[in-house]
């Protein structure tokens, strides 16, 4: 008995397909933002400076090299050089919709006058072309 139910489990989690990318990306730019996407201010920004964080807000352009999310509560966080992480990609498609990026957050820049506040260094994107 017990080795008919344990085949039944292996059976059942066998049927389910993972999903697809698609569906994956969709998840992550209609989940509702929370943690470090809600930051009011730099200031709330600076605790997750040097951590892994995912940003979820409207995505930007900056003269079709830089990528922007604005946050909801306006601050906009730079994606250094995204047309270099999306290569092969239309990414402009992207611009005036929602997206979720993920990578390292850093709220101290030195020497880079181009960037004003905070940059992400980019490891993952999932933009919606949906309104």
């Amino acid at each position: 008995m017990r080795r008919f139910l344990i085949a039944a489990l292996v059976v059942a989690a066998g049927c389910s397909s993972p999903p697809t990318k698609e569906e994956k990306d969709r998840a992550a730019v209609d989940a509702p933002s929370s943690g470090v996407s809600e930051a009011p201010d730099f200031t709330f920004l600076d605790r997750y400076s040097g951590q892994v964080v995912t940003l979820t807000g409207t995505f930007e352009s900056d003269h079709a090299i830089h990528g922007i999310i604005v946050l909801k509560s306006g601050l906009r966080v730079t994606i250094p050089h995204f047309d270099l992480f999306a290569r092969g990609d239309d990414w402009l498609k992207y611009v005036g919709h929602r997206c979720s990026a993920t990578g390292v957050l850093h709220t101290w820049t030195k020497d880079l006058p181009a960037y004003h506040g905070a940059t992400l260094q980019i490891t993952d994107f999932s933009g919606s072309t949906r309104e």
